[in-house]
């Protein structure tokens, strides 16, 4: 019991998030396809022994080989080794370093807030956070990234003090291993997402501003810094065409196609558009959580941090506002606008509103976080039960009564986990059809397509066209001729019917039993 009081608190909280989460982990939310995409191409790296492939079930839609995930793909593929190909060892990866952000956002606490108890509640705050529990049980990228964010912001705060307090013992040392350390941590992590950029960049702007404001870094520290992140930067490139000679040409293709190449002004207008959205929970595929409550927190926080700022100077204020504005600016200079990606404000949100509220009485301030806390509870709760439609180990039961995992079937990338590498073609081929001077009918005997799963989804979106055409591109030119090839040279053998996965449209997920036809390929 002696050595029970001597552990901080801090590590019961971080035990008892990863254990509570583990268990709804593959629960909740529901498997959406992106997570699919990414670790089926994992799994294809793995049995081809090479990172310089694309996507299997891809034979159509465009894409090219590129380092910018690789470290991603190689941390899925020590988990494939370890525990298989399943939902849970992927969600896995993102419940763990979603656990160890929790770790550096308590010691980022520290530097921000004096009292104990307020620190703890804080820390409380993220961890009962739906944003925050659902980006630590989505198979992609971005809790990974928070977690390189958060670690390198208390590396930086912890080696530039004199950003935000007088330390003069720091004034007369200058080191540089320290920025070496820092770009390599965000270099590296080049290998991770492309949203690297948006949460280095407030790294660069604090670099920047310390240049001129502050003893904490000088022209040497600075170029130390620069450099060595411009060097991963080069490595990454010199990797990704060795994949593929055409790499800029292909890359600057895909990122067309997602309004990267927009003008920074048309970018920047949306910005206010990307946050309605989020607010109203506006979405095509991905399941937004509802964050009403947070980020009206976080816009009075904002705005009554910058009225701080500007009365008393505030330095700790100031570091966190610059975060924010740049995390904003990086979101709108890339002008993707992927909602997972907001959940990169959450962390510094909460050392904001808490840091204002430590000027506060500690009792005053305490209790208006227990309540805040409490409103947040009831919200998770809510959202998590209210989001638990269909159970995706039942979705792919019905598909293996019907379908053995080596067959070659056409089917959404949903049901990926069930089928081995290599069997599954997405419907996102079809679109590309004409491109290719291909028939539906052509498609299905090229690839040896035994069996197609048709989700009545598909039906939808084509009798709602253009509205759904982002999901698998416009349906009109095949639709028609893909019907009479399962009228005419298929055979219904199995249905049955899911709320959740057999439409991806989010805003229709649970609101009817959806079907989804097993058909036999009888001519080829």
């Amino acid at each position: 019991m002696n050595y029970l009081k001597k552990i901080k608190p801090i590590y019961f909280i971080i035990i008892i998030f990863f254990a509570v989460n583990l268990l709804f982990l593959d629960k909740f939310p529901f498997v959406h396809s992106d997570e699919a995409w990414l670790s089926g191409l994992s799994r294809h790296m793995l049995n081809q022994k090479s990172f310089a492939v694309t996507e299997p079930f891809f034979d159509l839609y465009p894409r090219s080989p590129h380092a910018v995930k690789i470290i991603f793909h190689f941390l899925q593929i020590i988990f494939i080794k370890l525990f298989g190909y399943n939902i849970f060892s992927f969600r896995l990866i993102s419940l763990i370093f979603g656990t160890f952000s929790i770790y550096f956002f308590y010691r980022l606490t520290e530097i921000f807030i004096d009292n104990k108890i307020l620190r703890y509640l804080t820390v409380l705050l993220l961890t009962f956070d739906i944003h925050f529990i659902y980006s630590s049980h989505f198979a992609r990228q971005e809790i990974i990234l928070v977690f390189i964010f958060l670690a390198a912001f208390y590396y930086f705060l912890l080696n530039n003090k004199s950003i935000y307090q007088n330390d003069e013992n720091y004034k007369k040392t200058k080191v540089y291993h320290k920025d070496f350390i820092l770009a390599c941590i965000l270099g590296i992590s080049m290998g991770i997402h492309p949203n690297i950029f948006i949460i280095s960049l407030p790294f660069i702007l604090l670099y920047t501003y310390a240049l001129f404001f502050s003893s904490a870094v000088n022209i040497k520290n600075y170029a130390v810094f620069a450099l060595t992140l411009a060097s991963f930067a080069v490595i990454y490139i010199l990797i990704s065409l060795g994949f593929d000679a055409d790499f800029f040409i292909n890359y600057a293709r895909y990122g067309k196609s997602l309004g990267v190449l927009n003008t920074f002004s048309s970018k920047f207008d949306s910005l206010d558009y990307f946050y309605k959205k989020i607010f109203y929970r506006v979405s095509g595929t991905y399941y937004i959580p509802p964050i009403k409550i947070q980020l009206t927190l976080f816009f009075f926080s904002f705005a009554a941090g910058l009225i701080k700022w500007i009365k008393d100077r505030n330095k700790l204020i100031f570091i966190l506002l610059i975060s924010i504005i740049s995390i904003n600016l990086g979101y709108a200079i890339i002008g993707r606008y992927n909602q997972t990606s907001i959940i990169f404000i959450f962390p510094l949100f909460y050392l904001l509103a808490a840091k204002l509220l430590a000027d506060f009485k500690i009792k005053y301030a305490c209790s208006a976080v227990l309540v805040l806390l409490l409103i947040l509870s009831i919200n998770t709760f809510t959202a998590v039960i209210n989001s638990s439609f269909s159970d995706y180990n039942d979705y792919l039961k019905n598909i293996s009564s019907a379908v053995k995992a080596e067959d070659n079937v056409l089917a959404n990338l949903n049901c990926d986990y069930y089928f081995e590498d290599g069997s599954l073609f997405d419907y996102r081929n079809l679109s590309y059809l004409e491109k290719s001077n291909l028939s539906f009918a052509e498609y299905i005997d090229k690839n040896n397509i035994e069996y197609i799963i048709y989700p009545e989804e598909m039906d939808f979106i084509y009798n709602t066209r253009p509205e759904w055409n982002i999901l698998y591109g416009n349906p009109y030119p095949y639709y028609n001729e893909m019907k009479e090839y399962l009228h005419n040279n298929t055979q219904l053998i199995y249905q049955f019917n899911d709320k959740t996965y057999a439409v991806r449209i989010v805003r229709y997920i649970g609101e009817k039993n959806w079907s989804v036809k097993i058909y036999k390929v009888i001519t080829k």
